[in-house]
């Protein structure tokens, strides 16, 4: 353990694990691959654990446990004065995932703002949005369906039948898209657009907001945490908003995500659930937050790249 800290001490002395900490996070941005940007965050984490050694044998235990606690107390004050001035609760919000691709990198940080959305918007009565949540129009999703046996067709289909269906007041287009799977190329089912009370917007249009909403404790996306996507239709019920969102690189809206093994999906989003929009983006630091909990695993569909819709000529 000796040798260890004492090889840790040297680094740290000629500041070797923060001139590798950039090195590789200049790498990162060149070449994009995690292991660089997992690197770099480990190298300044190390970097700081050295200090921290190094302080304490010279100072005292007790003089380094006070430069924490001032280091907490400052890190809580900044946080407090972003919350107040951004108007929202959570400011800073990591990117875990790949569904944002290439809008957003896996290890971005997002800093949000309590400000209007900007996004397509379509108001309808109570009436409409009361069949759309007794039908379950929301949770339809795109699949593949087949009138001759041999011919395939992207569909419709009400998940908990399992056959093909058409919302009386919501209906999605949904479309074959281009992907990038592991580098090869693919085509799979998507969700092209949407149609409420016969007004179209596209589903894959990057012209709205990215928001950063928090879902309900019962829906799918709950296990995952606050989630950052982009909000694609604003529906105006009564004064009320509702969100339909998506993100960049998933083929379908997040309402339309189920599982069929315990039948949960996720709900239309409130504006209540929406924490805030996007405002502005820090590369690269999210990582630390990704070392430190453990998330170093790159998550599913990080291998996949979403492309266009496939329109027959």
């Amino acid at each position: 353990m000796k040798n260890k800290e004492t090889l840790l001490e040297k680094a740290n002395k000629g500041k070797w694990l923060y001139i590798l900490a950039i090195v590789l996070a200049l790498l990162f941005v060149v070449i994009r691959l995690d292991f660089l940007a997992v690197g770099a965050a480990l190298m300044f984490i190390l970097g700081v654990i050295a200090e921290s050694v190094e302080s304490a044998k010279e100072k005292g235990i007790m003089h380094e446990l006070r430069e924490i606690a001032i280091a907490i107390a400052v890190a809580l004050v900044v946080l407090f004065i972003a919350s107040v001035l951004l108007g929202t609760s959570s400011p800073f919000n990591a990117v875990v995932s790949c569904s944002m691709l290439n809008t957003l990198q896996r290890g971005d940080v997002v800093l949000l703002q309590n400000a209007p959305i900007k996004t397509e918007e379509i108001t309808i009565t109570r009436e409409q949005f009361s069949t759309i949540l007794k039908n379950g129009e929301e949770h339809y999703v795109c699949g593949k369906c087949s009138d001759d046996g041999a011919t395939v067709r992207p569909c419709s289909i009400n998940p908990k039948t399992g056959l093909e269906a058409t919302g009386e007041v919501l209906q999605y287009k949904c479309s074959f898209c281009h992907v990038t799977v592991s580098g090869k190329p693919a085509q799979i089912v998507c969700t092209e657009g949407v149609t409420i009370a016969g007004r179209y917007v596209n589903a894959v249009n990057r012209s709205g907001d990215i928001i950063v909403y928090r879902p309900k404790p019962d829906d799918l996306f709950s296990e995952i945490g606050d989630i950052i996507h982009r909000a694609i239709l604003r529906i105006r019920v009564d004064g009320e908003s509702y969100y339909l969102i998506k993100g960049d690189n998933n083929p379908m809206f997040d309402v339309q995500a189920y599982d069929i093994r315990y039948m949960r999906t996720n709900s239309i989003v409130n504006s209540s659930q929406v924490l805030g929009r996007s405002w502005l983006t820090i590369p690269l630091i999210g990582y630390v937050k990704l070392v430190g909990a453990g998330q170093l695993a790159l998550p599913s569909g990080c291998e996949m790249l979403l492309g266009e819709p496939i329109h027959e000529k």
